[in-house]
């Protein structure tokens, strides 16, 4: 099943300061799980609050999945 992917203007804020074949790669990652459920993604729990975060070294896609849907919140660096 394949989901739109909607970024929150803060993601893409986030985007858009990253050098751009890491930008690149980051979008092509949640295209990727949105089109075929793809990459590397983790359930977090933090201040009780669970977070999905979808991985690509040395960054994580925060988002959150509806059965249509893919909204990307952040990008943040872990590493």
């Amino acid at each position: 099943m394949t989901r739109s992917v909607a970024w929150h203007p803060r993601a893409v804020s986030d985007l858009e300061r990253l050098p751009w074949r890491a930008a690149a790669l980051v979008d092509e990652a949640v295209q990727r799980f949105a089109e075929r459920g793809e990459g590397s993604l983790r359930a977090v729990t933090t201040d009780e609050r669970r977070e999905l975060r979808l991985y690509v070294a040395p960054y994580f896609a925060w988002i959150s999945v509806t059965d249509d849907a893919v909204l990307v919140w952040r990008v943040l660096r872990y590493a």
